[in-house]
């Protein structure tokens, strides 16, 4: 992983402390969020591939989302019978999607991620 943005060791380290801080505050407090702040970061201060950025997002946000996850249930907030109707289609839809993502041009990734967070921020602002 190489720097886009020339910061110096300790400046990188920095940024990616604080973008890593929101993103799991976002994460949880929303429920999600935190790996579109990780893509961006990523982004802006990497040289990788979108594919690769678009993974390493996935893991690090997996650990961040099982943490709120169990807070949530904890505190119940969490609809089990629902959950129950979701895994199994989101689950193969996950497999789906990473077989597919070797498949897409890069280009075409970039524009169905801006596609859809632009789209989910419209739907969130009119309801």
């Amino acid at each position: 992983m190489k720097n886009k943005i020339k910061l110096g060791k300790y400046g990188a380290f920095a940024l990616f402390c604080l973008f890593s801080f929101i993103a799991g505050g976002v994460n949880g407090l929303l429920g999600t969020g935190g790996g579109i702040i990780f893509v961006y970061m990523l982004s802006l201060l990497t040289d990788n591939d979108p594919k690769d950025n678009f993974a390493t997002t996935l893991c690090a946000t997996l650990p961040i989302s099982a943490v709120s996850a169990v807070i949530y249930f904890r505190n119940s907030n969490v609809d089990t019978g629902l959950i129950s109707r979701l895994a199994l289609p989101a689950i193969m839809g996950g497999v789906l999607g990473a077989f597919l993502v070797d498949k897409i041009k890069k280009k075409w990734l970039n524009v169905i991620f801006a596609v859809l967070v632009i789209y989910s921020g419209i739907c969130m602002i009119f309801k």
